[in-house]
């Protein structure tokens, strides 16, 4: 079980002990991630050699990798990085970006996953199925689907028991699900799909909440926090109606929601079969 006064008491904890998170992600968002990382109060290390991963990783409180704008180095960081976390019990976050479009991507993730265990794993509805090898309906990274919730709910059960793992499902409404139920968060705004790095934001900061909680704790505190971050921002917009300026205040909102602002306006709650 989760509450939202133990996911808002994760956040202060990251604040507390500023955690060290290894990103391996892509070069389009990067510096959002790391930025992201940082107005949460973790501290972020982008390492990427495969000669160096191993050593970075060992030394972080948790591993979080992204599939997106792959490269054949970037790949074999990555697998590296993975190995390194499931010998020492660090725990890691895929985000599973392309696996929809692309059998490279596929092929990969599915070989990771088997073989390094993350604790979570992260996409969006048509990537989920796609992992899952389900039918899906892709549009390069973006999410194809247009099914009702409880079919989202499906994928994401179906990916949290075939992988043992706790799944971070991306979408107008987000879907956290592992062997023991399913969340469902209602923050966001619609704004945050007209800009770069969201996604993957969402990863990396799950990365953060995942040094200090259990992955289904990380998982629903990301979505939550990511959520609320899009609210904040949106508000700025409306006074400067400046898409580049919404951009930049999600990083704003990461750092700045009180315990005030998130009490009123979190909104997660369990999913209940009709």
């Amino acid at each position: 079980m989760i509450s939202k006064e133990n996911l808002y008491q994760l956040r202060q904890k990251i604040k507390a002990e500023r955690p060290l998170i290894h990103c391996i992600t892509n070069h389009i968002s990067i510096n959002d991630c790391a930025n992201a990382l940082l107005a949460l109060g973790a501290k972020p290390i982008m390492a990427e050699h495969r000669d160096e991963v191993a050593d970075v990783t060992a030394s972080a409180k948790a591993l979080a990798v992204n599939l997106g704008n792959i490269s054949d180095s970037r790949l074999a960081a990555i697998s590296v990085s993975g190995d390194t976390a499931k010998r020492l019990g660090i725990p890691c976050i895929i985000d599973l970006v392309g696996v929809g479009c692309s059998k490279l991507r596929l092929d990969f993730a599915s070989d990771f996953i088997g073989r390094c265990c993350p604790a979570v794993i992260k996409g969006n509805e048509s990537e989920i199925r796609a992992i899952c090898r389900l039918p899906h309906h892709a549009e390069g990274i973006d999410n194809g689907e247009k099914s009702p919730l409880c079919d989202a709910v499906y994928a994401a059960e179906t990916a949290a028991e075939k992988f043992c793992c706790t799944v971070l499902m991306s979408g107008k409404n987000d879907v956290i699900a592992d062997k023991n139920g399913v969340y469902i968060c209602e923050n966001g705004h619609e704004l945050m799909s007209f800009v770069t790095g969201t996604g993957c934001m969402l990863n990396a900061v799950a990365g953060a909440f995942l040094s200090v909680g259990t992955p289904l704790e990380a998982a629903a505190a990301a979505a939550v926090f990511m959520g609320l971050s899009g609210e904040y921002a949106a508000a700025v917009f409306e006074q400067k109606k400046s898409i580049s300026r919404f951009h930049g205040t999600l990083i704003d909102g990461l750092f700045n929601i009180d315990e005030k602002f998130y009490s009123e306006k979190a909104r997660i709650f369990k999913y209940e079969k009709a």
